[in-house]
């Protein structure tokens, strides 16, 4: 075997594997055109490859015409493939100019099996035997045909089409793109154009065709670019894997929080609802046993019942009254927080529940806004509350929109979560940022009063409006004061007005 059938083997074979490579891509993902194109521009490629060296090894003129008339089938498809594929890549390029060269080579196909011998020749005389690498290879001789100019055409019309692509694709920042089809294709295309003349008119360099040294150039280049995409394809696959796990994992310490929160809510009004009638059992008690006379029957075991009672109500309120002083005095803690990056982050926890519940969401964030201290988690807290309430007030709606502003406030910063639900008409808006008030048939009344507790905690301010939209918008402002370390907070809104302290 020569180097010659080596070399056109193994760019057949180069060929096929970049093919089937490319197809399998779009079978995986149907939308992925430009892997198709370039996979039908790779087989095309192949059998211009098998067409070349059954062109070098014809041994009769008939023989050689025959062949290089049916090779117009594959470079005419080739052309086309080409063309669809720089359109689909560079996302750019005149439709009438690419629809013209596909027109002017199917013209030009035609024409070919129409007129005797083929496009290129009124007659092959004869073939001539020159050697490369060792190998003697056929070279026509014969009369050319003026209905190759048709075919010319064509490819002049190619080479407009990619040059006018490229630049358009340079203009709108697809500058690799632009440099790869215009840089490197249309030069190679105009270069087999001056070697089709040179070969046809008989010029000084005797060679054969070797129509597929083009399609391998554009293939090898072009496979190249389109493996590195692949490639930060698959990076940026696993970044994203990685970002969702990252994002369960915040997710989780979310989860935490609120239900940490909750617990202390609960546990406040619990101390608060407990205190009373503790202090009520103990005054009663002590009441009684400043009521029992001195001596009589049964008179010492009734005083020592009540002493037993009021000192375990002592000791029942001080428990109490600890447990409650732990969550009402929590401390918040505080780090440098950027509230714009806060919401972006919360509305990416939040993405599969808008998604599922169909719910479109908007953001518009100020710029430059000051940087606060606080606590990112439960800030994000606060968010992912509002939001979940967003979402359950336009379930009734047939187009559902929630939307996150940010914008500066007096002395700090101030956050909108706004809905176009059913609104706050059947809202006690007195009572609606309290523990267990809901108007929801599965609510828990946990939520508001949560975020309440937090937005208190940094020192600002929450509540809520009736918007343009009919529905609800929440308002919470965060201060830049209090920005010196820890500073004690309250876990239940109100707390400070419950705080009875039970002495026997």
């Amino acid at each position: 075997m020569s180097w010659v059938t080596i070399i056109c083997a193994m760019i057949a074979a180069s060929c096929l594997t970049v093919a089937s490579v490319h197809l399998l891509v779009w079978i995986r993902s149907r939308d992925a055109w430009t892997n198709l194109l370039l996979s039908d521009c790779a087989l095309s490629a192949a059998v211009i490859v098998a067409c070349d060296v059954a062109l070098m090894h014809a041994r009769t003129p008939t023989e050689f015409a025959t062949v290089l008339r049916w090779t117009h089938i594959p470079l005419a498809w080739g052309l086309a493939s080409v063309v669809l594929f720089a359109r689909q890549y560079l996302e750019a390029g005149r439709d009438w100019l690419m629809w013209s060269v596909i027109g002017v080579r199917a013209s030009a196909l035609v024409i070919n099996f129409v007129v005797p011998v083929n496009l290129n020749f009124r007659e092959i005389s004869a073939i001539q035997t020159v050697s490369i690498l060792g190998e003697p290879i056929t070279v026509p001789v014969g009369v050319t045909n003026d209905w190759m100019l048709v075919g010319n055409a064509g490819v002049v019309l190619f080479l407009v089409f990619l040059v006018d692509a490229s630049i358009t694709a340079w203009r709108q920042g697809r500058r690799p793109q632009a440099l790869l089809i215009g840089g490197i294709l249309a030069p190679a295309t105009f270069a087999a154009l001056i070697r089709a003349m040179e070969f046809v008119f008989g010029g000084p360099l005797r060679s054969p065709y070797l129509i597929s040294l083009v399609p391998l150039g554009f293939l090898v280049v072009v496979s190249f670019a389109l493996s590195g995409d692949l490639l930060r394809a698959a990076v940026l696959a696993r970044e994203l894997r990685e970002s969702g796990e990252r994002m369960s994992v915040a997710q989780a310490e979310l989860d935490r929080v609120s239900r940490l929160t909750a617990m202390g809510e609960f546990a406040a009004a619990l101390a608060h609802e407990i205190l009373q009638p503790i202090t009520a059992i103990g005054l009663n008690a002590k009441a009684a046993l400043q009521s029992l006379p001195a001596t009589g029957p049964g008179i010492d075991e009734a005083r020592a019942s009540l002493r037993n009672v009021i000192e375990a109500g002592q000791r029942a309120a001080q428990v109490t009254q600890r447990n409650r002083e732990l969550f009402r005095n929590r401390t918040v803690r505080r780090s440098p927080v950027d509230i714009n990056r806060v919401i972006e982050e919360t509305r990416a926890f939040a993405a599969r529940r808008l998604s599922d519940s169909g719910v479109t969401v908007s953001t518009t964030l100020a710029e430059n806004l000051p940087e606060l201290r606080g606590d990112r988690v439960e800030l994000q807290q606060v968010l992912l509350n509002l939001i979940a309430n967003a979402i359950d007030a336009t379930e009734s709606r047939p187009v559902r929109r929630i939307w996150i502003r940010s914008s500066p406030d007096a002395d700090g910063v101030r956050v909108e979560v706004g809905d176009n639900g059913i609104g706050l008409d059947a809202v006690d808006t007195s009572r609606m940022f309290t523990l267990s008030y809901t108007t929801k048939p599965d609510g828990t009344g946990v939520g508001l009063s949560v975020s309440r507790a937090i937005v208190d905690a940094h020192g600002g301010r929450i509540w809520a409006e009736p918007n343009s939209e009919g529905g609800a918008s929440f308002y919470f402002t965060l201060p830049l004061r209090g920005a010196a370390g820890d500073q004690p907070a309250r876990a239940f809104p109100g707390s400070d007005a419950l705080a009875t302290s039970y002495s026997p």
